[in-house]
């Protein structure tokens, strides 16, 4: 028997092992899903127009929201966040995010942005100031104005003006102009540095047919501008109109803004701190797009992690009870080949937690309670392999081989067996893994990943070194339990 080969195996493995140790060693840690270190819980219901139709595609409409929300949620920073369809609502955990007000703005937003130009101003206290909504009815309350028309538009609430009757604060109202602009010409969102008050504003990068009509309509603005008229444009943003700007002096009539870059200023009067956070705010959902279709939070709740904190170390108390029963049967039953299984179980522990902390850093991978439960599950699965190699050479020595030729023999049955065991869990993990949703994904990752490393560990670990330890004479019949050939003759005379 060539032991070069079993031994470069060996080492190789302990080298790995070391490595990984020496990475969880650094402060490498898994990351944890939502019911491990709490974070928020939310179902969005869709709400159409009053009066409106339920439309064909709306659950192509409901994916299309999806896949908005959950770029949203990306940009955030927030590790493996679930946001799926649960019947005709939308789901979304976010583990790990504290500022529940933050993110059910960003979710909720849909976020259309439009750029239409101002015919006049409406102050509170004209004589026109009760026409066009009632700018302080709920938002979802005031009917939205089409993009292709023209009408009345409530202000911000942050630039409030005092109604010199009431002397009440009440938001700015103006009329403006069909959309020159939407947010389907935006290609890019960034927050940037403004000047003076203004610390923090968004900025744009258009697209070419967003461009070109961008330069025509400064170009009349500034014409506008030059013949002492209101050169100005709205920036309206779910139906209210954030900002007026006008166009710089040093902008020429006839040449208008070009390059197809633009700023949005956030609200006035707040600190350096608040204009960043609402400018990145701002930026990321016009990045991302605006939402197909208006969501309602119907549930929204904070999941406490003390809850997710208790449930990880029950999962790990049991986990550590189960791994330590185990080793002390294997041991007391297998003597040597116990402790190579436990030395197996061992070295699928350092790979799985290692390999989970690599994967949330890579991909974002978020350790759930299903998936402690799909480890704790694969402790068995280990140890099932060592036991079907462990009777096998037991079988062969009883039928009489020396124990060099058992444990060959041994092996070549038992990695058969586990193979096809192994390759239907994998099967399993894989089809329940797409089909599934939610935590039961997480229990399946776990559960095909266990099954890999078991059949990796146990042809590149536990194989060699029963090998060698064969070889050594270190397994013998008394350390197999296996029958003496003596008490196999006399069993057989007595037959």
């Amino acid at each position: 028997m060539d032991k070069r080969p079993l031994i470069a195996s060996i080492t190789v493995v302990l080298l790995v092992v070391v490595s990984a140790g020496v990475y969880l060693g650094l402060g490498a840690r898994p990351n944890l899903g939502l019911d491990l270190q709490g974070g928020i819980s939310a179902i969005y219901t869709p709400r159409l127009p009053p009066g409106a139709e339920e439309p064909e595609d709306l659950e192509e409409i409901i994916d299309e929201t999806i896949e908005v929300i959950r770029a949203r949620v990306d940009s955030l920073g927030v590790v493996e966040p679930d946001i799926s369809r649960v019947g005709g609502d939308v789901q979304g955990q976010l583990p790990g995010v504290a500022d529940a007000d933050r993110v059910q703005e960003i979710i909720g937003t849909t976020a259309q942005l439009s750029f239409r130009r101002v015919i006049r101003d409406i102050p509170p206290g004209s004589p026109d100031y009760d026409e066009g909504p009632d700018c302080q009815a709920p938002v979802d309350e005031i009917e939205e104005l089409p993009v292709d028309e023209g009408g009345i538009l409530c202000g911000s609430p942050d630039d409030a003006v005092i109604d010199p009757e009431t002397g009440e604060p009440l938001p700015m109202k103006y009329e403006v102009g069909p959309a020159e602009l939407t947010g389907d010409n935006i290609e890019d969102a960034f927050v940037q540095l403004g000047t003076g008050a203004q610390a923090f504003q968004v900025g744009l990068q258009l697209d070419s047919e967003g461009a070109e009509i961008f330069a025509a309509v400064t170009s009349d603005l500034a014409c506008d501008r030059d013949r002492g008229l209101d050169g100005r444009f709205a920036i309206v943003l779910d139906n209210v109109v954030e900002s007026t700007p006008g166009v710089n002096p040093s902008v020429a009539c006839g040449v208008g803004i070009t390059g197809g870059s633009a700023t949005i200023t956030t609200a006035g009067g707040l600190s350096r701190e608040e204009q960043e956070a609402d400018a990145t705010d701002l930026a990321l959902v016009l990045r991302t797009g605006a939402l197909p279709i208006s969501l309602e939070a119907s549930t929204f709740q904070t999941v406490s992690p003390t809850l997710g904190a208790e449930s990880l170390q029950a999962g790990l108390l049991a986990g550590i009870i189960g791994l330590f029963l185990v080793a002390l049967w294997l041991v007391w039953f297998y003597r040597w080949l116990g402790g190579i299984a436990v030395l197996e179980v061992a070295i699928y522990g350092v790979f799985i937690v290692a390999g989970i902390a690599a994967m949330g850093q890579l991909i974002g991978f978020a350790l759930t309670l299903a998936g402690v439960a799909g480890i704790i599950v694969s402790i068995g699965i280990t140890a099932d392999s060592a036991i079907i190699f462990a009777e096998r050479i037991r079988d062969e020595i009883n039928l009489g081989k020396t124990v060099r030729t058992a444990v060959v023999r041994a092996h070549e049955s038992a990695w058969r067996t586990n193979l096809t065991g192994n390759t239907v869990t994998i099967a399993a993990a894989t089809i329940l893994y797409f089909l599934a949703v939610g935590p039961v994904r997480g229990f399946a990752l776990m559960l095909g990943i266990s099954s890999v490393l078991d059949l990796v560990i146990m042809y590149f670990f536990a194989r060699p070194v029963a090998y060698l330890m064969a070889d050594r004479g270190i397994l013998t019949r008394r350390s197999m339990r296996a029958v003496e050939p003596d008490a196999r003759v006399t069993a057989g005379a007595r037959a």
